[in-house]
């Protein structure tokens, strides 16, 4: 068997021993090395306890826990031809056991805005949101929106929504004719039509005769209040012309639309 010499020993060693010693040294070393990274993770899970508890004294949590109610998140109005603006009442009670703050209010356009009662909610408390919506000219379904944003949070806590309808009393069908040089120079048929509740009659329409001409018809299935039949007199030069149209209905309402013309030669 062979033998030898361990350096810097007079003690002979077989080749087994050898071995086994190796064996017990490489595992010394790697429970040295375990313990080391114990010891380590240790040492730094102490570090970020003392942080954490130093920062809780210096500096106090947030708390972000809050219960809010609302009477309604959504609301449905339909605008009278007569009313020029809409309202809804949000109210938002705090079930919660802290104080909550409204920052802001954010609208989805410039025909929307909101009136807020109180900014801070105590517990058991509540305040009023008053959204408010212009139609202007605006017709058909309005969607809008009124974001609700609490003090120190960068996303909304709530969105209201305000679906306003203003109702449109003349539709026009197309609302624009057109002819170019490459269109056919043949007349183009507008359907008009009313709506029954506010208004039920036309009662006008003005144009220039000189520049077009207007046949009115009526729709033998009765599902078209009118149709027009619209002809320009002249394809040779460039024309944008306004038809005019005018409708009443009960206790004196008049309400109007409008048909564009335009022919580019």
């Amino acid at each position: 068997m062979y033998s030898g010499y361990f350096k810097g020993s007079d003690q002979q060693f077989s080749s087994v021993q050898l071995k086994n010693y190796s064996l017990k040294r490489s595992f010394s070393l790697v429970s040295n090395s375990q313990n080391n990274i114990r010891s380590s993770m240790l040492n730094n899970l102490f570090t970020l306890a003392a942080v954490a508890a130093l920062a809780s004294l210096f500096f106090p949590q947030i708390s972000l826990a809050y219960e809010l109610e609302w009477n309604q998140t959504e609301a449905k109005i339909e605008l009278k031809p007569d009313e020029i603006e809409a309202k809804a009442e949000f109210i938002v009670t705090n079930k919660g056991e802290e104080t909550v703050s409204i920052d802001h209010i954010k609208t989805s356009c410039g025909c929307t805005g909101s009136i807020l009662d109180q900014k801070s909610i105590k517990p058991g408390e509540a305040t009023t949101i008053i959204g408010t919506f212009k139609k202007g000219n605006r017709q058909g379904l309005n969607n809008n929106q009124l974001q609700v944003f609490l003090k120190g949070q960068p996303e909304p806590v709530e969105t209201l929504r305000m679906l306003v309808l203003v109702p449109q009393l003349i539709d026009v069908q197309p609302p624009i004719v057109y002819w170019n040089k490459h269109s056919p120079k043949t007349e183009r048929q507008v359907q008009i039509k009313l709506n029954k509740l506010y208004v039920n009659e036309i009662s006008n329409l003005e144009y220039d005769p000189d520049l077009i001409v207007v046949t009115e018809k009526n729709d033998p299935d009765a599902n078209i209040d009118r149709v027009l039949s619209i002809l320009p007199k002249s394809f040779d030069k460039q024309l944008r012309h306004t038809i005019l149209i005018k409708a009443t209905g009960e206790n004196g309402l008049t309400t109007e639309n409008k048909l564009q013309v335009f022919v580019q030669p």
